[in-house]
């Protein structure tokens, strides 16, 4: 089943804009498009939502936004205190809310041929994507949000779906989060190291997707 908006705010807990207005959800979303989707995160002692786009521009940034955020799509925890793009936003953390996620795997060592896999949570229709968020003020005063998702070195899964960095021993995933950790990951006590692979384990599964479906989940 498709997500919607109502069905995003009545799955996590959180108050702000959220509405059918503005975010208008399609069956598959890049991180390139950087259009607005909505993300939970924690302000002023509250859960809130917001719209923020993909590809986060940090908050220091001298350039133009295009000239970063298609390198700033995911975040890799293991340096979200080392790397210029995440150390002034690394206690911004927020929820990106999802059903399914994509990824490739190699059937050749050049990906000349790849099996498209959906990934999903084993139990949860709509699950959280742990991340980071970002405001970006440009020279005129206005503000930019934008976000990115966190990833880990991958699980067994994911070791085979996502295979093109093999030669490398290179393997990712994003941080999927349990619904019983969700709000553990928004809360700044809780070190986000503790969210790496193999201290934290996501249950998740993945599937081939098959050629001829008529229509695909949405990744929000």
């Amino acid at each position: 089943m498709l997500a919607s908006t109502e069905k995003i705010a009545s799955r996590f807990n959180g108050k702000g804009i959220i509405g059918s207005e503005t975010f208008v959800p399609k069956n598959e979303i890049s991180g390139f498009d950087h259009a607005p989707h909505p993300i939970l995160l924690r302000y002023d002692q509250q859960f809130v939502w917001d719209y923020f786009q993909w590809g986060l521009v940090p908050p220091d940034w001298r350039k133009k936004p295009e000239e970063i955020w298609n390198h700033t799509i995911s975040a890799k925890l293991e340096y979200v205190s080392k790397r210029y793009a995440w150390q002034k936003v690394s206690d911004n953390r927020a929820l990106i809310p999802a059903t399914a996620y994509f990824e490739y795997h190699w059937n050749d060592p050049k990906g000349n041929s790849k099996t498209k896999y959906i990934i999903r949570h084993t139990s949860e229709e709509l699950f959280g994507l742990a991340g980071l968020f970002s405001l970006w003020r440009n020279p005129e005063g206005n503000v930019l949000k934008t976000f990115a998702i966190c990833t880990t070195e991958a699980n067994e899964i994911m070791q085979f779906v996502h295979n093109k960095d093999t030669a490398k021993n290179y393997h990712r995933m994003p941080i999927m989060l349990n619904r019983d950790t969700e709000m553990h990951w928004l809360d700044q006590s809780v070190p986000y190291i503790d969210f790496a692979f193999p201290n934290y384990k996501p249950d998740l599964v993945a599937k081939p997707v098959m050629q001829n479906l008529p229509e695909q989940p949405k990744l929000f």
